[in-house]
């Protein structure tokens, strides 16, 4: 009877091991690679604005007194956020009918895209407002983020000469 036990464990000892090579082959050459995704970092809560002052590095004291602005603009963006959101859901049962109402649809547009303008508009309203509160060094740096998001343009660098005539060279991107 020792024998039969014995050859008992050693089979499910050779079962295991043949699981374990599987497996082991399995994830070393069979199994695709997996895909790596590099993590972005999350945009602060408060939009724009509270991009732009983390870009400008405000001082507690500055944030105390832009607070109030900072809650507004939050409260206006939000709000238009979410109506902007109703009309995407409103699209979409729109879109899901078999009969597509395109006077509906293009109504449903244009009301998207004057909530987008007017979303727009308070960021850069807001962004007006922050800049008249900071410091003038501040205020510099600022108009510089500014014109490279908003614009696209990139200030030379300090190393570059510009002849008459002549533009700066752009770094690929």
């Amino acid at each position: 009877m020792s024998s039969r036990v014995t050859q008992l464990l050693l089979g499910l000892s050779l079962l295991l091991n043949c699981f374990v090579l599987a497996g082991f082959v399995y994830r070393t050459w069979i199994e695709p690679p997996p895909v790596v995704r590099e993590a972005r970092p999350a945009p602060p809560r408060g939009g724009p604005l509270e991009m732009l002052a983390q870009d400008v590095k405000l001082d507690d004291g500055q944030r105390a007194a832009l607070k109030d602005l900072f809650d507004r603009y939050a409260d206006e963006r939000r709000q238009r956020i979410h109506e902007i959101q109703k009309l995407r859901e409103a699209m979409g049962e729109e879109l899901k009918k078999s009969q597509f109402d395109m006077n509906r649809i293009d109504a449903l547009v244009d009301q998207m895209t004057s909530l987008r303008a007017d979303l727009q508009k308070q960021s850069l309203a807001a962004i007006a407002q922050f800049a008249d509160r900071v410091r003038p060094d501040q205020r510099q740096q600022l108009q510089t983020i500014l014109a490279e998001r908003f614009g696209g343009w990139r200030p030379p660098s300090s190393g570059n000469s510009q002849r008459s005539g002549t533009a700066p060279a752009r770094s690929p991107q």
